[in-house]
């Protein structure tokens, strides 16, 4: 499966795009990476697409003017994600044993043991949220990160339910899939599970953005070491060419006193003052910048923190109510020398619910860490197999 989070790559802007103009009712003809795209006349969008040509690319950039980029960046795809941010349509379906497989997990398949029957019975009926959120993580100067998103929060306990999330993934990938709609749900619960979404979702990026946010600042203190570096250099240039200036001032006024003829005189006069106007500017930059100095630079370590402050935008795309079964799965499983009946709390979409773990050392059961038998035990392969 796809992880619930996707970095802006080629692949995942492709398919929200085409799971957005799917919700549009849009007409879409594909050849190859080449898509033309109309929608409806009384379509509820901004988007004007007829018969416009869409063009799968890596950079927006590879995209000739006869077509918009399908591209991580591109205009089309940024206007997408603002018109479905500001939409943020509400769907609903449902998942049962009927309509959507029954997964095995990893830990399962990835070991030597074989599943030769399996089970599945339905206790009772779950909702949870999935939502598709855009995660933009930028600064003004040179620090971009971009994510498309994928979380599920179960409505009854608000706990995160990341298989889900990740069926969630499938299920826009554009494809027609006969899914019956989900059970409606009040606006309050869909309030409080929208905002644990995003809760949730702005604590699993924090880590990217205090990253961030330490790179700007590492990179805002460099510019202005190096802008303070420039200042002083500049102003020691000063201080050289006001004592050439002076020089010159006093060999002008020497060239005045000693003038035997009026020209003579009057040229020398001319020149002091065009040099003394010099010295004045060049005194008052020195001054300037001697302040500038003194007091630390406020106006540029403004404009500096500005260039690299950090923006964070984190936006629900689509966000669907989806109604799932929950009950026990029973696997019939067997190796080489050993079998069992085992049960576990099983979600349909969700997957295997609760967390397995090795009989013999408590180490957990995973897919590198598959589970096998022992006798009537069941271990890990990798932490308690021969």
């Amino acid at each position: 499966m796809t992880d619930a989070a996707m970095a802006v790559t080629e692949r995942a802007v492709e398919r929200f795009v085409e799971a957005y103009l799917v919700s549009l009712d849009a007409e879409i003809r594909k050849d190859g990476r080449r898509w033309t795209v109309s929608l409806p006349d009384d379509v509820d969008s901004e988007l004007e697409l007829e018969d416009t040509v869409l063009e799968i690319a890596s950079d927006a950039k590879e995209v000739g003017d006869d077509a918009l980029a399908i591209a991580p960046e591109s205009a089309f795809v940024e206007r997408l994600l603002d018109e479905a941010a500001d939409r943020v349509p509400v769907g609903s379906l449902e998942l049962t044993e009927e309509q959507w497989r029954i997964e095995l997990p990893a830990w399962i398949t990835a070991g030597p043991v074989d599943v030769v029957d399996r089970t599945f019975t339905p206790y009772y009926d779950r909702q949870a949220l999935c939502a598709l959120f855009h995660v933009g993580i930028e600064t003004v100067s040179e620090y971009q990160t971009e994510e498309l998103r994928s979380l599920a929060v179960d409505l009854n306990d608000e706990e995160e339910r990341p298989g889900l999330a990740e069926t969630y993934l499938e299920l826009t990938d554009g494809e027609q899939r006969e899914l019956a709609p989900g059970r409606p749900v009040d606006d309050t619960a869909l309030k409080n599970a929208l905002g644990t979404v995003r809760s949730n979702i702005e604590n699993e990026v924090a880590p990217v953005v205090h990253e961030t946010r330490e790179r700007a600042t590492r990179a805002a203190k460099v510019e202005l070491e190096e802008y303070r570096k420039f200042v002083q250099q500049r102003r020691d240039e000063l201080e050289g060419e006001i004592d050439n200036m002076s020089h010159r001032i006093e060999d002008a006024t020497s060239t005045i006193d000693n003038a035997s003829e009026q020209k003579d005189r009057v040229e020398a006069l001319r020149k002091r003052k065009e040099l003394q106007a010099e010295l004045d500017d060049l005194r008052s930059e020195l001054e300037e910048l001697t302040t500038k100095l003194e007091n630390d630079f406020p106006e540029k370590r403004r404009d500096i923190r500005d260039r690299h402050s950090l923006t964070v935008r984190i936006r629900p795309v689509t966000t669907t109510l989806v109604s799932y079964e929950r009950g026990d799965l029973d696997l019939t499983l067997k190796t080489d020398d050993a079998s069992a009946t085992v049960s576990y709390s099983y979600a349909i979409g969700a997957g295997v619910m609760e967390e397995v773990t090795c009989e013999h050392c408590g180490t957990a059961v995973t897919t590198e860490n598959p589970l096998t038998f022992d006798g009537n035990s069941r271990i890990g392969l990798d932490c308690c197999g021969e």
